[in-house]
Parts: C-alpha cells; structure tokens; sequence
C-alpha cells in the first residue's frame, strides 16, 4: 500500500493525496473489499449466509466498495456521478454473480479515481 491520505473538500468532493498514483490499486482504496475479494477466488454461493452479508454491505452506498473508498461516505451519490455509476455496476455485478464483471469494474473503478481523485505531492 502506498503511503496516502484522503481529504474532504467542503464541498464533498474527496481528495486522494499520494506520492505516486502509477501503482494505486484497489487495495489502496478499498482494502477490505481487496481482501475479501482476493482471499476467495470466486462470489460466495448466491443465498447463503456469506452471500447475504455481503449482499447488505454492497447495497450500502457507505459500505460498498466505493464507499470504503470515500472512508466510509456516501457523499459521492451527490458528488461524483460516475462513483454513483460504477457502485451501481459492482451492485449488478454481485447479483448476477459475475466475477469477471467485477474484476472488470474493479479496473474501472481505479482508473476513474486515479483521473478524478488523485492528487500526486510534487
């Protein structure tokens, strides 16, 4: 993990301030979502017990992947449109139970902060 600290503006907007984006990863932004999503090779099994926790904290715009992100904001659904987007898509992605399309949304997602919320330090 790189050495990072994440700014609220006043008008919500959350700033990422880093030394290097080149390297910024999901488990930059989002370190539990990163472990839960890397220590398990596949989805937990749709309607099991495992399946519902995560269904509950997807679901909440301050507990989903993007929200980790913002430390723990739902302030994005007003801020970043495209945040609000790509939480809607991992969402979609979980119920359908594809891996490959929120491996695929992981990567947007990280491209987008990096373009949208990185401040590198000069």
């Amino acid at each position: 993990m790189m050495d990072r600290r994440v700014d609220q503006t006043h008008l919500g907007v959350v700033e990422l301030h880093c030394l290097n984006d080149k390297d910024l990863t999901l488990q930059d932004l989002s370190p539990i979502w990163y472990r839960r999503l890397n220590e398990r090779k596949s989805l937990p099994f749709p309607f099991s017990i495992e399946w519902f926790k995560w269904y509950a904290e997807i679901r909440n715009s301050s507990k989903c992947i993007v929200g980790e992100a913002y430390g723990y904001s739902s302030s994005y659904l007003n801020s970043c449109k495209q945040c609000n987007k790509i939480c809607v898509k991992f969402m979609n992605c979980f119920m359908v139970h594809s891996q490959s399309g929120l491996e695929k949304n992981v990567g947007l997602f990280v491209r987008h902060w990096k373009e949208e919320h990185v401040f590198v330090k000069s």
